[in-house]
């Protein structure tokens, strides 16, 4: 009698014992899904700030160059 109490614990255990990891494994599963969605809303976010930037800084370069210019006119003695 004590033995099919043992071998019915142990059967008992092993089921939840495999039910507890695929709840586990499965609440990871769905984390790291959320968890790619945040990346890649991140990575759109980064790539749009990363075209913002390089807008500026071609605004910047072309600015300057507006500035040497007129500043070369400024700077010309008249003859």
């Amino acid at each position: 009698m004590e033995i099919a109490l043992v071998i019915a614990g142990a059967v008992v255990l092993m089921t939840a014992f495999a039910a507890g990891f695929d709840f586990l494994s499965k609440r990871r599963a769905r984390l790291d899904d959320q968890t790619r969605a945040q990346v890649q809303q991140m990575e759109g976010r980064v790539h749009a700030l990363e075209l913002a930037v390089g807008e500026k800084e071609q605004r910047i370069s072309q600015l300057e160059t507006e500035i040497s210019f007129f500043s070369r006119l400024l700077d010309k003695k008249p003859e």
